[in-house]
């Protein structure tokens, strides 16, 4: 199995429609995936069409002392996905970070028990460093994707992320470049800064501003189901073909 990091490098910067885009993209294309959250917001099971009120997960079964893996889900376009779950109180979801913090490795090892296809990719929505959930899945990563809001904060920002990421032991970083509008000057001219500072580093796949996304969610659906034809129902493709490339000729490649 592969792995797969998403994380933001600002709050806003759509980690969870890229992870959820990518798997489902890399499930219509015909490859194996599995969507991870292990970010307690636990968003990423809305685009697979959980019901809101469905408070099942990975953090209450492993602080029930249960299986884990009896909170994975199919959803009805037939993705698999882990959702993070709804904890209680802060006291939870301490104990929860806790019990990642003394076990750095164990999103590793549970991923590769599972009895899945060898060629699986396990894409985990992720929250920003510093966070011992994120941890967990930049030390079992293959490749690690930070996505970026075309803004000041994200290019402020992206430069520490990858640098931290890079000291975890993860795999060199590469940003991803969301919601972008071509007819606006600023973003032009941030894809232009974001080039000459990271090179390679930056994926060459830019996902556009599409209100397709926004309306698929609304709908509890991914946009490759609401929307197939849309502009980000194609981007994601093009996403899940890259990301497949670059893991399999390595994720230090350029």
């Amino acid at each position: 199995m592969r792995t797969v990091a998403v994380m933001g490098a600002s709050g806003g910067a759509g980690v969870t429609t890229v992870a959820a885009g990518l798997a489902r993209a890399l499930h219509a294309a015909g490859h194996p995936a599995l969507a991870f959250d292990i970010n307690p917001d636990n968003t990423l099971r809305l685009p697979f069409g959980m019901h809101w009120d469905d408070r099942f997960g990975l953090g209450p079964a492993l602080l029930a002392g249960g299986d884990w893996r009896e909170a994975a889900y199919r959803s009805a376009a037939g993705t698999d996905f882990v959702p993070f779950g709804e904890l209680a109180d802060d006291s939870e979801l301490a104990a929860l970070a806790d019990l990642f913090h003394n076990e750095p490795g164990w999103l590793g090892r549970e991923l590769a028990a599972l009895d899945l296809p060898p060629e699986t990719v396990a894409v985990c929505d992720c929250p920003r460093l510093p966070s011992p959930f994120a941890a967990q899945a930049l030390a079992a990563a293959d490749l690690v994707l930070v996505v970026l809001a075309p803004d000041p904060v994200s290019y402020a920002v992206a430069g520490r992320i990858v640098e931290r990421s890079q000291r975890s032991g993860a795999p060199p970083a590469c940003l991803l470049l969301n919601h972008f509008e071509p007819a606006r000057p600023l973003h032009r001219d941030l894809v232009l800064l974001l080039r000459a500072m990271a090179g390679n580093a930056l994926a060459p796949v830019t996902l556009h501003r599409d209100t397709h996304v926004s309306d698929a969610l609304a709908c509890k659906q991914g946009v490759l189901d609401f929307a197939p034809a849309s502009q980000a129902a194609h981007e994601f493709a093009t996403l899940a073909t890259w990301t497949l490339a670059r893991l399999g000729r390595g994720a230090d490649a350029p």
